[in-house]
């Protein structure tokens, strides 16, 4: 059974042996907008959202990253002016916590460490990037079918028959938030993709997608 790149790199875990590992579960804010952080976190297990909130109080859904994700993505180019998103556990998480200037000195000696860490940023910004784009398709089953894909490539691991699961639970209020549409617009696309044979729901909040079908391969 082939599975999503879903294991913590052996050169991290060995870097980061004496760091100290924190549990935080899920719905639990880690970062706020406007934070100016002192500590890093780096991604052991489970999703950790980001997300802004528009003047109306609506959570608008950014990104969903996994391990071994650095947060904030501010880390990278410069942590001295507020963060713009907020951070916040979907998932149950454990995370290693270091100083920012720690984590710092520690890319600066060694290049196998920084790259491993820009390359998890690089892949992230990407997704983050053709995600986005997506936003600006004109109909509801264009932008979960994006979504669909997103959570395909990131965050799935194959099961039988070509059909592959996504490794946390999946609401349609979090694909409505993925997609910028309401819950019930969203209900009513996957509906449609159900009877297509392109997704279904082994049980509540479980969501598994045929790759050959949503991918028409």
């Amino acid at each position: 059974m082939k599975r999503a790149e879903n294991s913590f790199p052996s050169l991290l875990q060995g870097a980061l042996q004496k760091a100290r590992v924190r549990h935080v579960p899920g719905g639990q804010i880690i970062l706020y907008a406007d934070d100016i952080p002192k500590e890093v976190f780096i991604l052991k297990s489970g999703i950790v959202k980001l997300y802004d909130i528009d003047d109306q109080g609506n959570e608008k859904l950014l990104h969903l990253v996994k391990a071994p994700a650095v947060v904030p993505f501010a880390f990278f180019s410069g942590t001295e002016v507020p963060l713009k998103w907020f951070y916040t556990t979907l998932t149950d998480c454990d995370m290693y916590v270091l100083g920012i200037d720690e984590l710092h000195t520690m890319m600066h000696t060694d290049a196998a460490l920084a790259e491993l860490l820009m390359n998890r940023f690089s892949a992230d910004v990407h997704e983050l990037l053709v995600r986005l784009s997506s936003l600006g398709k004109t109909n509801a089953r264009d932008k979960v079918l994006a979504a669909l894909r997103f959570l395909l490539t990131v965050h799935a691991i194959e099961r039988r028959s070509g059909w592959w699961r996504v490794t946390f639970p999946v609401s349609h209020q979090l694909i409505g938030d993925l997609c910028g549409i309401t819950r019930e617009t969203t209900a009513i696309a996957m509906k449609e993709l159900q009877n297509e044979t392109i997704v279904r729901n082994p049980r509540v909040t479980i969501l598994e997608i045929n790759k050959k079908n949503l991918l028409g391969i």
